[in-house]
């Protein structure tokens, strides 16, 4: 039993894989007040809910420093094993950027779960959906090439709502058409379908500068603009998950 857990911005996700099999998924929001006793808590909850046995091993991820060292803590005292954390050096990555400290630990292992996945010409390109959106070039067998970053579109929505005075918060939901004929649809437009098209653009772009890719889309949004955007050839909520599962088990 390995517990995987990615620790994002806004959401920390959490999985149990038994062998090759995820059997308990939950997302929690990432709270950077958080003590290790209240995770304890947490996760001794999680666990009876589910009635898991108690972990092996647990690897994390994490770009929030404060929440991974209570969260490590918690998992040591609760369960009595060592919890790693993933850094490049654990990935078995080749890190092609200027400088690969810079480079995100939840991109990389993106980019180790993407290559769990059959691709054409070798290459992939992952699209994660979360406080910020990253756009992400893989090449087989273990090349991270760099990538894109941009606002998420949850940020996006509520950056626009907290520094306008009439523009109310929204779900993010497609509108039945382009073209609102009421501020809630036309904000829905902007921030949905406006969203797709800048992901299709930078898919696009990607593309005639790398070549074909296999086009992996993950997190929060994903599944929301898997319509909308005919460039994902896969949509994987778990990616990151699977991404550590493969650390874990040396496939990096």
């Amino acid at each position: 039993m390995l517990l995987a857990i990615d620790i994002g911005n806004t959401s920390t996700v959490l999985g149990v894989f038994s062998g090759e099999e995820l059997v308990a998924h939950f997302r929690i929001h990432t709270d950077r007040m958080r003590m290790e006793s209240e995770y304890r808590v947490i996760l001794k909850n999680l666990f009876a809910l589910e009635d898991l046995p108690p972990p092996k091993a647990a690897l994390l991820s994490s770009v929030v420093p404060p929440v991974e060292r209570e969260m490590k803590e918690a998992i040591e005292k609760l369960f009595g094993i060592k919890a790693q954390v993933v850094d490049a050096g654990a990935t078995g990555l080749e890190v092609c950027i200027d400088n690969p400290k810079e480079a995100g630990t939840d991109r990389l292992v993106n980019a180790v779960g993407a290559l769990g996945y059959e691709s054409p010409t070798g290459r992939y390109i992952v699209v994660d959906f979360g406080t910020a959106t990253t756009f992400d070039l893989v090449e087989a067998p273990n090349r991270y090439l760099g990538g894109a970053i941009t606002i998420g579109p949850q940020t996006a929505a509520d950056a626009l709502a907290a520094r306008t005075a009439k523009l109310p918060r929204i779900d993010l939901v497609p509108p039945a058409q382009v073209v609102g004929k009421n501020t809630l649809d036309a904000l829905r437009s902007g921030l949905v379908l406006g969203y797709a098209a800048l992901v299709e653009g930078m898919v696009r772009r990607f593309k005639e500068e790398a070549g074909e890719a296999l086009v992996i889309a993950t997190g929060g949004f994903a599944e929301t603009l898997r319509d909308l955007c005919p460039s994902f050839d896969v949509v994987d909520e778990d990616l990151t998950l699977k991404g550590l599962l493969r650390i874990h088990k040396g496939q990096g």
